[in-house]
């Protein structure tokens, strides 16, 4: 048996927030350029103009929309990915709350209900 126990040896993954302006035009870009994803622009717009730049702190990988109101971002504490399919006009909500733990929130919607569920989510967790 060996004494290595990563949760006491753990170091955060730490990434710096991108502005919410660049985001936005990611996600523009994707849409005209590769595929669609007209209802995350609309959702990032939603959280610009509903809840202020500064209240939350994102960046995108790939075309995950990782959100947290912590800056930097910790990759696996406190923080909601998004992803938005195209192909069957889905959301995917995974809320990652602690390191070493599964996702305590997992939720799929339908695409008009992204914006709406994004509300909810917010004001269930207290952000």
């Amino acid at each position: 048996m060996s004494l290595y126990d990563p949760k006491n040896n753990y170091t955060p993954r730490l990434v710096p927030s991108q502005p919410w302006d660049s985001i936005e035009a990611f996600y523009v870009s994707l849409t005209n350029e590769a595929f669609d994803q007209q209802h995350a622009v609309d959702l990032i717009r939603h959280i610009r103009s509903a809840y202020a730049e500064n209240r939350f702190y994102a960046f995108t990988s790939m075309h995950t929309l990782i959100i947290s109101v912590n800056n930097p971002i910790e990759f696996n504490r406190d923080n909601l990915r998004i992803d938005y399919h195209s192909s069957d006009e889905t959301w995917a909500f995974n809320y990652l709350s602690k390191p070493f733990k599964p996702a305590e929130f997992v939720r799929r919607y339908p695409a008009a209900l992204g914006i709406e569920k994004f509300d909810s989510f917010v004001q269930m967790i207290g952000w």
